[in-house]
């Protein structure tokens, strides 16, 4: 059944003229039950704290069963010194913020684009604490496929802890990583996900690109060349319940132009779609 299934948007798909109430509103109004935080302070002048956000998302009667830790300075992991230490403390910090507010999955990147400190033990022994923290406190903490899978492998390799999970990105995955399989290995760790279409490494057959120059578009389902109706059915046999999009409409999407309300009820039937084409659903 479907209402066994978190089907969630991100809250920062886009229309950022938008107050955060409206557009909680309108995701709540579109169908979804769940909504996916950034827990960081990068984009309070828009969105607000996360704390609001999560009481308007409470308000909404919107579950927040994923959190996505700040990404900036993800390879101070790695380093040592006092980045790395404060890199640590924020994110045991972050742990302790989703025990607090019962949200069971915090996603965290292991590189930070291009920069690619090679792992060591020093990250290795950091995770290790977090991981403590979070078995304790009953979080996931999910490590992201981006573009280095080796990270990820690592990880998984040299540390062993039952709070140690996987979300994957499907958007990375066909951008970054297309001859790899990240879910393949991966998977048995799966926990949550960020769902969004893209051209893969190539990028967008017009030349468009992300804000960032990136190829990663966050394009909505359908509006890129992932093979979803593969990508879900491996979601099913993987018991995934947890199917959040992280789609933006920017100015490079082919449905830039709708309404905010519009746009999220498109976004919602084709999550709707994915979720009901990758098994038999009686809705």
């Amino acid at each position: 059944m479907l209402y066994f299934m978190d089907i969630g948007q991100n809250f920062r798909f886009g229309f950022y003229t938008a107050s955060p109430a409206d557009r909680m509103a309108a995701i709540k109004a579109a169908g979804f039950n769940s909504t996916m935080l950034w827990w960081g302070e990068e984009f309070v002048s828009s969105d607000g704290t996360k704390e609001s956000l999560l009481a308007l998302a409470k308000r909404n009667g919107l579950a927040v069963k994923t959190v996505h830790f700040p990404s900036t300075n993800a390879h101070q992991l790695w380093l040592d010194g006092e980045e790395g230490e404060l890199y640590t403390h924020q994110l045991l910090q972050a742990v302790r913020d989703c025990s607090f507010y019962e949200i069971p999955n915090l996603v965290m990147h292991l590189t930070r684009k291009l920069i690619t400190v090679p792992p060591n033990q020093t990250g290795i022994d950091r995770l290790a604490s977090v991981c403590v923290e979070a078995e304790k406190l009953h979080v996931s903490l999910a490590l992201e496929n981006t573009r280095f899978l080796a990270y990820n492998r690592y990880v998984y390799e040299h540390l062993d802890s039952p709070a140690l999970k996987f979300c994957f990105d499907t958007g990375h995955a066909n951008c970054y990583t297309p001859d790899e399989d990240p879910l393949g290995l991966f998977g048995s760790r799966l926990a949550t996900t960020h769902i969004h279409d893209n051209y893969g490494p190539a990028g967008h057959p017009d030349g468009l690109t992300a804000p960032s120059g990136a190829t990663d578009l966050h394009n909505l389902i359908g509006d890129g060349n992932i093979d979803f109706t593969a990508v879900g059915r491996r979601l099913h046999a993987l018991h995934n319940t947890v199917w959040n999009l992280e789609s933006y409409c920017f100015a490079h999407s082919k449905y830039y132009g709708l309404s905010m309300q519009d746009y999220l009820n498109l976004s919602y039937s084709k999550l709707v779609a994915l979720i009901k084409s990758s098994k038999e659903v009686n809705v």
